[in-house]
């Protein structure tokens, strides 16, 4: 093994660590688990708009057309869910429908299973940094180290949230993971199109900002609202803000 591999290697190594962390936080501390939703909510919003479309639109002449995937992919999303492809039970609710058949949609986990997609796609992005050169693949290393720990957060925030239990939570964390490991290797072995990976970004980008408005942000804009949650919603926008900003400088 040479020494930019075995170096590559270390390098998923932390990331997969720091998506484990992420994870471990709201199942340690499962009764914040409303704190730790408003902070991923503000984490996806902010990635579709300053990581996942930028990327996307990267090296496009014209960016009007590309950005139709955005528009296509969040009304998609939109759709499914409100025609019930996503939740087919009905809406409305009577003394012979249980509360309980609404606290855990599955546009949840769908979205739980989005982020396991967008996992691989780090794992490629990881594996075209270490293609081109060990400073690459650190700077790429060290950006993702600090975004997989949201990514981790969020994984398992969205499961909980919803009154999944706790298997299916740690599941998908494992997912989560595991796909990294996937697209870092698939990634070496096979390395994706620019364009094609730059549709696939902007597609994830308009599902997490269906994601985010209709799942996630509700949880700040309730009537009950506490002002803490405000904050973490504020404060998840800037660590992706910050993340994003050391990584393009």
């Amino acid at each position: 093994m040479t020494d930019s591999m075995g170096a590559g290697l270390a390098l998923l190594a932390a990331v997969v660590a720091a998506t484990l962390l992420g994870g471990a936080l709201p199942l340690r501390f499962e009764r914040h688990s409303r704190l730790f939703l408003s902070f991923s909510a503000g984490t996806l919003v902010a990635l579709a708009l300053l990581e996942l479309i930028p990327h996307g639109l990267h090296g496009a002449e014209d960016p009007h057309p590309r950005l139709l995937w955005v528009l296509a992919a969040f009304v998609v999303t939109m759709l499914a869910d409100k025609l019930h492809v996503l939740h087919p039970h009905e809406h409305g609710m009577d003394a012979s429908c249980p509360v309980e058949e609404h606290v855990h949609p599955p546009l949840a986990m769908h979205g739980a299973v989005g982020l396991l997609i967008h996992s691989a796609v780090d794992g490629f992005a990881l594996a075209a940094a270490q293609r081109e050169s060990l400073a690459a693949a650190l700077a790429v290393g060290l950006a993702l180290s600090a975004h997989k720990l949201t990514d981790g957060l969020t994984t398992v925030s969205l499961v909980l949230s919803h009154h999944h239990c706790r298997r299916q939570a740690v599941v998908m964390l494992a997912g989560n993971a595991t796909l990294l490991v996937v697209g870092f290797a698939l990634g070496m072995a096979l390395p994706l199109e620019a364009h094609h990976l730059g549709t696939l970004l902007l597609i994830m980008a308009g599902f997490f900002l269906y994601l985010g408005a209709s799942d996630l942000l509700p949880a700040v804009t309730h009537p009950r609202c506490r002002k803490r949650d405000v904050l973490a919603t504020a404060l998840g926008m800037a660590a992706v803000a910050a993340v994003s900003l050391l990584a393009h400088h």
